[in-house]
């Protein structure tokens, strides 16, 4: 059953409460159905009840369940949030995925190396084991090897942690745009930023003794022990997967800095660490399967070079076929990218929703923050579409207006002092 906020209020109304209500008690509130957020501020809160400007309706749970999910309702709440919000979640990654393609060229114009080009547009000849000793020496195609997917990286981990934003307000049911989406936390970026390049460094340095060791028992036992240690190292992937993935989330939700959102992270795994890493390892399997799938039509695309530097276009010269298939093959990855980054970067962010319902009864509070009577100032459609359920500034407005307020004439910092 989707919790609304009529069930919901329901449901934690005490049998005393329910069975004797007080019809003078301000806290009576009479049962449901209640009507959305901004049919009751229609009344208006100033002076004769005047209207206030409309805009866009808050309505708990109408895109997926605001309570606690289980897996299959985390991957059915990604799908309807990827409905809701289709420029968002899609358009984000598809931005980053051509800001990608713009930095690798960027660096093939600075770094030249005709083994990074041939790597990219045909990389069957990497097969040949002098072609694959031969790039030991080639110190432009290491270095443009390691930019290039360090940037990637860094572009689409930042591109998932912004997924953050259309999900939470899909919480509301409120619709996100493109645009909206950077702009609600454009300011986070160089935090987000600085806080997956410490998780980069820490994890890096922690890497490198887990592979040493891996490969010495490999060594040891003639590789019969890869039967034990590629498990345990895929297990292990998983673990740190779980452990840290929501600390670029809370980075840009809850505006933590770099270390202590990795150790919230490892707080919102507490008492469902196996359920975490049983998530991340179905994740990192139904992506590899699909990656499979998907790349395909990159392998017929290397295979149509041969064709057209041959026997199709006999007089062609095979840098123009390059270009064209490392063109197709860009294009084709940046949008396969763009479904694989608005998938999972919605469903762990699903899952850091879910683990503070949990861990903080969340839905509570969002219900609740839903139900109020907001200021009058506040009312305004541009609130609305400032708004992050669950961020640090939400919470604070809504604990902040259920503190008492000081009386007239009494000075507020005296009454803050009290």
């Amino acid at each position: 059953m989707i919790r609304t906020a009529a069930t919901h209020r329901g449901a934690r109304r005490s049998p005393s409460a329910a069975s004797s209500p007080s019809p003078t008690s301000p806290s009576t509130v009479p049962p449901g159905p209640y009507p959305p957020h901004d049919a009751r501020r229609s009344r208006g809160s100033g002076p004769q009840g005047s209207a206030l400007p409309a805009g866009p309706t808050l309505a708990p749970g109408t895109v997926f369940p605001l309570r606690r999910m289980v897996a299959d309702e985390l991957f059915s709440a990604a799908a309807a949030v990827i409905r809701r919000s289709p420029r968002a979640v899609l358009g984000v990654p598809f931005v980053a995925g051509l800001v990608n393609f713009g930095l690798t060229l960027t660096l093939m114009v600075l770094l030249p190396s005709s083994a990074y080009t041939r790597m990219l547009t045909d990389p069957a000849a990497f097969e040949d084991a002098d072609v694959a000793l031969g790039l030991a020496t080639d110190t432009a195609f290491i270095w443009l090897t390691l930019a290039s997917s360090a940037l990637t990286s860094l572009v689409i981990l930042v591109a998932a942690a912004y997924m953050a934003l259309p999900t939470l307000r899909a919480a509301y049911g409120l619709r996100t745009s493109m645009a909206q989406t950077v702009r609600l936390r454009l300011g986070r970026l160089g935090p987000v930023v600085l806080n997956l390049l410490v998780l980069g460094l820490i994890l890096g340095v922690l890497a490198v003794p887990v592979l040493f060791l891996a490969v010495l028992v490999l060594v040891l036992t003639l590789f019969l022990g890869a039967v034990v240690v590629l498990p345990a190292l895929f297990l292990v992937l998983c673990w740190v997967t779980a452990a840290v993935m929501y600390a670029p989330v809370t980075v840009i939700v809850e505006r933590l800095g770099p270390l202590a959102a990795i150790a919230r992270s490892w707080r919102l795994n507490r008492g469902r660490w196996w359920r975490h890493i049983g998530l991340v390892a179905l994740l990192y399997v139904i992506l590899g399967i699909v990656f499979s799938i998907a790349s395909a039509p990159l392998m017929i695309a290397v295979a149509a070079t041969e064709l057209l530097e041959g026997s199709l276009l006999p007089g062609a010269p095979a840098e123009w076929a390059e270009f064209i298939v490392f063109a197709v093959s860009e294009l084709y990855g940046t949008v396969v990218t763009t479904l694989f980054v608005g998938v999972v970067g919605t469903v762990v962010s699903l899952m850091y929703l879910n683990a503070r319902i949990r861990q903080e009864a969340l839905d509570v509070t969002l219900l609740a923050a839903a139900e109020q009577d907001l200021p009058t100032e506040a009312q305004h459609a541009g609130s609305v579409e400032r708004l992050v359920p669950g961020s640090i500034e939400h919470l604070h407005d809504h604990f902040q207006d259920r503190l008492p307020q000081p009386a007239a004439g009494v000075n507020r910092d005296a009454a803050r002092a009290r």
